[in-house]
């Protein structure tokens, strides 16, 4: 790789690096911090000449996020040179096709997407080789879909979602996870335009936290952003805490820290200096570090029924967002395979006794719900009588609500345009992970990041390697503005399916089906019982036999 120079009409000389068919400019500035807690600012001013060829720092987080990740997709990739840095973490990297022959770099007007990583508000980083969007951006400019992207970096853990009254008082505000985002978001509309992008034409596309992150954004009254893909993930995958359950969490770090029996200036003053590596260290994956219900960047509680309804105005990205893509993985709950395997002791006898609890109004329905998933009656099987069979059933039924009920709530809510056309386009990625492991043979969670940036495509087979380039250019034809697929209305359910494609036959095997049937490689069952009880209630059913009731 060689490198490349240009002025930036606003930030000055930047320096970059120059790659196949796209420039990469990376660990660029886009906010700063007064202390871990503070509240970003967007950057405005730089020191020319401003270095841009070498990932800048990532937040703090656990030391085996990155490894987990590699697990979670079954296939690694080498681990990057991390630096940690609690001040200087709020960075991000853009990536630029090369345009033709005597085009000037940054003298275009290209749509742009603004990546927001996963990883439960805890890991993740954009150095992460699988998020490199050289590969991506290069395909869609080939295809004559030229794009810009955008790769930030936002706090994590404590620094990023630790509040309680006594440091709102002093000035820290909630969800700064959030507020980072935003402000990158902010950044982007300043300078993309001297990069070549359009600051009218900005996606935002999240994954798993991510896309929790980025269907919380379309609660805000400004308009954040131009449009939205939320895959594997949205507003109604982690519950939103409240204040006064925040206030537990805060007393509880206190006490593992330490800090309880000082007062709160000593506190801060401790939260502001202990090495954060130290700090994540001594507080156990229990501690819930989680979005907050502050009435300002988070308003209202997100819920299924008024996500789904199409009249509630508590949304306001449902006016001013002009699309919004949502869709999930066939098994996206294999991430809490992982991080729920303590409930596989007994989960055969366990599981059908906390459902017949919830529903012990409605013993049918309860029924209803354990033969649909195999618990009980002519569905379950004699060799399958056993607590990883079962487990295997309860994510399931984990994965139903939380993933493609989401979807589907979405979907069904999302109003038509002010001309009466459909912007929501609802998605199901069923392409199977082809990599031993636990779930090899499944849709797993992150695979569809792996298939989207193209950066595994070596690995796979020409038939899937030719749905992720068909997967990667639908997408950026979104983020360009265009049609991907029919639209989603309640006439026309229409819904893409990616995959499942075997053998070495190079056919991208993907189609647009009615999103509420069969052919999305989904069960009805959840819908079926939805209609019935209301997705927020057996949202609640999961919640309670995770809590051991």
């Amino acid at each position: 790789m060689s490198t490349v120079t240009f002025e930036h009409p606003s930030i000055g000389s930047i320096r970059g690096i120059e790659g196949d068919g796209v420039y990469q400019f990376h660990g660029v500035q886009y906010a700063t911090l007064k202390d871990r807690l503070a509240e970003a600012q967007v950057k405005t001013a730089y020191e020319s000449p401003v270095d841009a060829t070498s990932h800048g720092p990532s937040a703090y987080s656990t030391p085996n996020g990155y490894e987990n990740e590699m697990i979670f997709i079954q296939q690694s990739m080498p681990k990057p040179k991390t630096v940690h840095s609690d001040l200087e973490c709020l960075n991000l990297n853009v990536t630029v096709p090369k345009g033709q022959s005597g085009t000037e770099l940054g003298k275009q007007k290209f749509p742009v997407f603004v990546w927001v990583h996963g990883g439960g508000f805890i890991v993740g980083a954009n150095s992460w080789p699988h998020y490199d969007h050289g590969k991506l951006v290069k395909l869609a400019n080939d295809n004559g879909v030229p794009v810009i992207g955008v790769g930030i970096n936002y706090r994590l853990g404590f620094p990023g979602l630790l509040t309680s009254e006594e440091l709102r008082q002093k000035g820290y505000k909630a969800n700064n996870s959030l507020i980072d985002q935003r402000a990158a978001f902010r950044w982007v509309r300043q300078h993309i335009a001297g990069f070549g992008g359009d600051p009218e034409n900005i996606t935002v596309i999240g994954e798993s936290a991510g896309a929790v992150a980025t269907t919380l954004h379309l609660y805000s009254k400004e308009k954040l952003f131009n449009r939205a893909i939320a895959t594997g993930g949205s507003s109604l995958l982690v519950p939103v805490f409240e204040l006064a359950d925040q206030e537990r969490t805060y007393q509880q770090v206190l006490s593992i820290l330490g800090l309880e029996n000082m007062n709160a200036e000593e506190r801060i003053q401790k939260l502001l200096t202990m090495p954060t590596d130290e700090v994540i260290a001594k507080l156990p994956p229990s501690v819930a570090l989680l979005p907050t219900l502050d009435g300002d960047i988070i308003p209202v509680r997100p819920t299924y029924a008024s996500v789904a309804d199409k009249s509630d105005q508590s949304m306001p990205g449902k006016q001013w967002a002009e699309g919004l893509m949502i869709g999930n993985s066939g098994f996206d709950a294999s991430v809490l395979g992982f991080m729920l395997g303590h409930l596989k002791n007994g989960i055969k006898d366990k599981f059908p006794a906390s459902i017949k609890s919830s529903l012990a109004s409605d013993p049918a329905l309860a029924d209803q719900i354990l033969e649909s998933y195999g618990f009980t009656g002519s569905s379950s099987a004699a060799d399958s009588d056993n607590d990883d069979a079962a487990f295997l059933r309860f994510l399931e039924f984990a994965n139903d609500i939380s993933f493609f009920a989401a979807t589907t709530a979405y979907a069904r809510g999302w109003p038509a345009s002010p001309a009466g056309e459909s912007n929501i386009y609802a998605f199901f990625f069923n392409e199977p992970n082809p990599w031993p492991g636990v779930y090899q043979g499944r849709a797993t969670h992150v695979l569809d990041v792996v298939f989207l940036f193209q950066n595994h495509n070596h690995n796979l087979s020409p038939a899937q390697r030719a749905a992720a380039e068909q997967m990667g250019l639908d997408w950026m034809r979104f983020v360009a503005g265009q049609k991907p697929w029919d639209g989603y209305t309640p006439e026309n359910r229409a819904a893409k399916v990616y995959g499942p494609s075997a053998g070495d036959e190079a056919t991208a095997t993907s189609k647009v089906v009615d999103a509420d049937s069969l052919e999305t490689g989904r069960g009805k069952a959840i819908l079926e019982v939805g209609e019935k009880v209301g997705f927020d209630r057996l949202n609640e059913i999961v919640g309670r036999f995770r809590l051991g009731l």
